[in-house]
């Protein structure tokens, strides 16, 4: 009777188990090829295949204004961020194999700067610390796989749409905000490598260039007070240097054949 009910127990954790291991072992549903769009594109949406990630790192951007100084005569100085930091999060879904969407909020913050523009190396106009310019920014990114959506080690590059609201803490006279909040629509570019460090996390290392309107450029602009202006570039281009931690809500599964797991559930 004992050996009874130890096989009558085994036979049902065979059944029960029999499920989860044909789970565990099934291929992955992600594919280049989509049979049928609404199941395996738009489907993916509605899936396991999402992730969040959190970043943060540091910003550069281009020069803003050009203005001759009051003084000396035929003196030129140049308005400019320092090395910023920016900080945000988003979240992801991968709809085939080697492509995913992406959307993201990035927050910069970066002290204004006047440097002298002589073209010799002089710093006898340079003023520190006249303001600090900061941005909000929401960007819609698709984004494209070396490798299959989960391998271990994984480049990658993005091409996107960003929108960005520019804030202006003036610090001196010599920059104004004029009580508005300059609106700037471009593209982003970025390329980066994701590398998984646990079934449901991942990290990044990634550089992000974008471009938009100049927030010291226009009829609702910020303005620079240092003297007549030389030179008003209408764009501005910026780069973020990134480091992302990812959740990934789905996790890798074995292929049926058994070999090691690159791809996503």
């Amino acid at each position: 009777m004992p050996k009874s009910r130890w096989l009558v127990s085994a036979v049902v954790c065979s059944l029960v188990a029999l499920p989860m291991s044909s789970n565990a072992q099934a291929p992955d549903t992600l594919t280049d090829q989509p049979q049928n769009f609404m199941r395996d594109v738009v489907g993916h949406l509605f899936g396991p295949h999402w992730n969040m990630f959190l970043h943060s790192g540091w910003t550069t951007s281009d020069r803003l204004v050009l203005q001759q100084a009051a003084a000396p005569v035929d003196a030129q100085r140049s308005l400019e961020t320092s090395s910023g930091f920016n900080v945000g999060g988003g979240a992801g879904v991968d709809i085939l194999a080697h492509m995913g969407l992406r959307f993201n909020y990035t927050y910069t913050s970066s002290d204004l700067n006047f440097k002298t523009d002589h073209g010799n190396g002089a710093n006898t106009l340079d003023i520190n610390g006249v303001g600090t310019l900061q941005s909000n920014t929401i960007a819609l990114e698709v984004m494209r796989y070396m490798l299959p959506a989960r391998a271990a080690f994984n480049p990658y590059g993005t091409l996107g749409v960003q929108g960005t609201w520019w804030q202006l803490s003036e610090k001196s006279p010599l920059v104004r905000a004029s009580g508005g909040s300059p609106f700037a629509v471009g593209p982003l570019f970025s390329f980066g490598t994701q590398i998984r460090a646990a079934d449901h996390w991942s990290g990044r290392l990634e550089m992000a260039m974008s471009s938009g309107h100049n927030p010291f450029t226009g009829t609702k602009s910020f303005r620079a007070l240092s003297g007549p202006t030389i030179d008003e570039p209408t764009g501005l281009s910026r780069i973020d240097f990134r480091i992302a931690g990812v959740y990934h809500f789905d996790s890798p599964r074995m292929p049926a054949s058994g070999g090691s797991a690159v791809a996503r559930n």
